[in-house]
């Protein structure tokens, strides 16, 4: 079930008790992906898994601005501060408070807002004016392999998604995220270490492997939702 295509008596008919909130960002992908890559996937990553769960779930719009400034240099890019990020999300969480929505899982898709999510579910769960609780997931995490920006693994995903919205494969400038030198961070930007934002090998990149990490990763998400929403109860 998808809110924006419902109507607020199917809501209120449906009375949903979990809800996926996809947060991604719009930044920039290298030469071959579109801007909007971090959202796309876990957008469509909360949707396939609200339709394969047995929860009564609803997926929420997606969130398509996050925290992104060491990608700031680059067209394309938009970016908030984490705090702006941080007390949107609350309002969002807020706006549900009073609905029968009693769980909501972030299924973030950008690295950037990794943080701000992890400590804002974090406050949710120490607050007991909120009517609901909060939890952090993300693809990143539960795929085995390291999943580099707009590398092999992202661009896999999309060719599977929206192979239409790829371009040609170019290598990325950089093996590895490499903004850290003697344990601390000098490069504060990414083209300072990727001239064309890419990190990983593109080249091997293909929506057969895509396919696999995607039903991976909302098989993982699956899992997950069956496990926050059994938690056990504090007495």
């Amino acid at each position: 079930m998808h809110l924006e295509t419902s109507s607020w008596t199917d809501v209120e008919d449906a009375r949903p008790t979990v809800a996926l909130l996809s947060v991604g960002n719009t930044e920039q992908h290298g030469l071959h992906a579109p801007v909007g890559t971090d959202t796309i996937i876990a957008r469509a990553m909360a949707a396939k898994a609200d339709r394969r769960s047995d929860l009564n779930s609803i997926v929420l719009p997606p969130l398509p601005v996050g925290v992104a400034p060491y990608h700031g240099h680059f067209s394309g890019t938009l970016s908030v501060s984490a705090e702006t990020l941080r007390r949107y999300v609350r309002d969002v969480l807020d706006s549900l408070s009073d609905s029968s929505v009693e769980t909501v899982v972030f299924v973030n898709g950008h690295g950037g807002n990794s943080g701000t999510l992890r400590n804002l579910a974090r406050d949710v769960a120490d607050d007991p004016t909120v009517g609901l609780d909060a939890f952090l997931w993300e693809w990143m995490r539960a795929v085995d392999d390291r999943v580099g920006h707009a590398g092999e693994l992202e661009t896999s995903v999309l060719l599977f998604l929206r192979p239409d919205d790829v371009g040609e494969l170019v290598d990325g400038d950089a093996a590895a995220w490499d903004d850290t030198v003697d344990g601390g961070v000098v490069r504060r930007f990414t083209e300072a270490f990727s001239e064309n934002g890419v990190v990983g090998d593109v080249t091997t990149a293909s929506a057969e492997r895509g396919e696999e990490v995607f039903e991976a990763a909302v098989d993982v998400l699956r899992s997950f939702l069956d496990r926050v929403d059994h938690r056990p109860t504090a007495d």
